[in-house]
């Protein structure tokens, strides 16, 4: 049986009204849309600004797939994967 406090005593969640813990009020998508977090605003700058880097026509995909990749939650991976690239 869950517990919240309230002020000093315990209080049951069952008995206070309307309360409803069950996982279907956690909105939590099952996939998220992007692999980006963009939890920082220097990280919103830099997407923004390789977008623009994009936009002007810069050529090397893989270098922007890098830099793109440098935003992703797990970010160890790809970079790892690029140099293994550069040392074949």
């Amino acid at each position: 049986m869950a517990r919240l406090l309230s002020g000093k005593a315990w209080v049951c969640k069952t008995h206070i009204r309307g309360f409803d813990s069950r996982p279907r009020l956690m909105d939590i998508p099952s996939k998220p849309k992007t692999p980006y977090i963009l939890d920082k605003e220097q990280d919103k700058h830099i997407f923004e600004k390789l977008n623009k880097l994009t936009e002007r026509g810069f050529k090397d995909e893989k270098l922007l797939a890098l830099l793109y990749s440098q935003l992703e939650t797990d970010w160890r991976s790809p970079l790892e994967e690029f140099i293994d690239k550069l040392l074949e």
